[in-house]
């Protein structure tokens, strides 16, 4: 059995016991400045154990509920498991390939550089805009061969 947070909640044990003592000591001083700031640090550090011995207790609550957990097993994310890649159908010649829902490309990212703007869609496509005019590219390769820019 771990015991998670036993020193933390120790520590914080010490730093209240230190400070009561520290207000025990000063009280008898307490007409003097030496007395008040005494008991005033005492109870500081009594307020500051209190909140070290509840955060001990938090970690080992914490921690007792992470040893519950299982571990998380291992996937790849590229391959099916051998079960589901047996089961599925595999695609022959004669079943026609289901055809995507055209859905206009949604936009990911503008930016400006050298007074153009410059717009990213979801299908990977690129759009600069350029004194009001709009050139539309497949991608950012056929961008790049069109203006010659980053190809060497």
């Amino acid at each position: 059995m771990k015991r998670h947070g036993l020193g933390v909640i120790f520590l914080g044990l010490a730093l209240a016991l230190c400070g009561a003592y520290g207000m025990w000591a000063g009280w008898d001083y307490i007409q003097l400045e030496r007395g008040w700031s005494l008991f005033i640090g005492g109870a500081t550090a009594v307020s500051g154990g209190v909140v070290t011995i509840a955060l001990g207790r938090a970690i080992g609550v914490l921690g007792r509920i992470a040893d519950n957990i299982p571990a998380p097993q291992p996937t790849i994310l590229n391959e099916p498991p051998a079960r589901e890649a047996a089961e599925r159908p595999r695609p022959t010649q004669q079943q026609p390939a289901p055809e995507k829902a055209s859905k206009p490309p949604v936009e990911v990212d503008r930016y400006t550089a050298g007074g153009s703007v410059y717009v990213m869609f979801s299908d990977g496509s690129v759009e600069v805009q350029t004194d009001g005019r709009a050139r539309r590219y497949s991608s950012l390769a056929a961008l790049r061969a069109d203006t010659g820019v980053g190809s060497g």
